[in-house]
């Protein structure tokens, strides 16, 4: 396998040192299972763009649940001795229809497919394709060849972009966005590692953990904050005994606390600075957010 790696002359180490490296030990030991939806509408939002502490605000897609995917060892799973240089997978279970693997090899090195679609319509790399490389930081390139089932070919990814992302599923931070020139973007959740958005430029699709999906978002009744914007002070209506907070859109927590009794709720947004904010609210597990702003 042949890869070349650059580093653009152009990044300044200062801002190089503010940016999440993708490593190996960001891979959590006992993997993560990820709810998995597909973007059925994209709204306003647009591409994630290319920088530094990136806002990438997806928050008006339509995400329609279709599954999971679960990023744990290749031997948890029924194709194993098939794969055996394979010591990772993904497995992606879509509802109604069963489950297919990606089979990989992760090491020091990085992340290498070793074969895909199993066992719906297998996919073996006689040369492995390597989608992330160890360590990975902003605007660092790799060039990969492999060889499976449609011939040898190559890619170029390119981790060009570093921020938040606001979706329906909540705020994620520290986010890695690496693209190829087989015009796939990955948006990388750093810790642990998982792929939070994939868009092979075809389909979207959007990852969270299980304990946190659109069906926990969307229970209850819908929660409605006014004034918006705001100044002083912000009335919450639709919540009860639940705990809150609030974050900027770079996913830091300016102010938490917890609503008590039932009605109309109020929190004091005086000390906010002016800008946009996202109030996360959990009733026992029920999920929800709401986008306001402070004048």
């Amino acid at each position: 396998m042949k890869k070349t790696s650059t580093l653009s002359a152009l990044l300044l180490t200062a801002s190089l040192s503010a940016q999440v490296s993708l490593e190996l030990s960001d891979l959590s030991s006992t993997g993560v299972s990820l709810g998995m939806y597909i973007v059925t509408d994209a709204g306003t939002a647009v591409p994630p763009s290319d920088g530094i502490n990136q806002t990438w605000d997806f928050s008006s897609v339509t995400l329609q649940p279709m599954g999971t995917l679960d990023f744990t060892a290749a031997s948890n799973t029924p194709f194993a001795a098939n794969y055996p240089s394979a010591n990772w997978v993904w497995a992606q279970t879509v509802t109604g229809v069963g489950t297919d693997h990606v089979y990989l090899t992760i090491d020091a090195n990085g992340i290498d497919v070793v074969a895909s679609d199993v066992p719906s319509a297998p996919n073996p790399y006689t040369d492995p394709k390597r989608v992330l490389q160890f360590p990975m930081t902003y605007g660092q390139s790799f060039t990969d060849t492999y060889t499976d089932n449609d011939g040898p070919a190559s890619a170029t990814w390119t981790y060009s972009g570093h921020g938040t992302a606001i979706t329906p599923l909540g705020t994620y931070s520290d986010l890695a966005k690496l693209w190829s020139t087989e015009d796939d973007i990955l948006l990388w959740n750093s810790s642990p590692l998982y792929p939070l958005v994939i868009d092979d430029g075809t389909t979207v699709l959007v990852f969270a953990p299980t304990n946190l999906g659109l069906g926990d978002l969307n229970q209850g009744r819908s929660v409605q904050v006014y004034p918006n914007p705001c100044t002083d002070r912000l009335v919450v209506d639709g919540v009860e005994n639940a705990t809150w907070r609030i974050t900027d859109l770079q996913g830091r927590t300016v102010s938490a606390g917890r609503f008590l009794g039932t009605g109309l709720q109020e929190l004091d947004a005086a000390a906010l600075t002016a800008g946009s904010y996202v109030l996360l609210i959990d009733t026992e597990g029920d999920r929800r957010s709401v986008r306001f702003s402070k004048q």
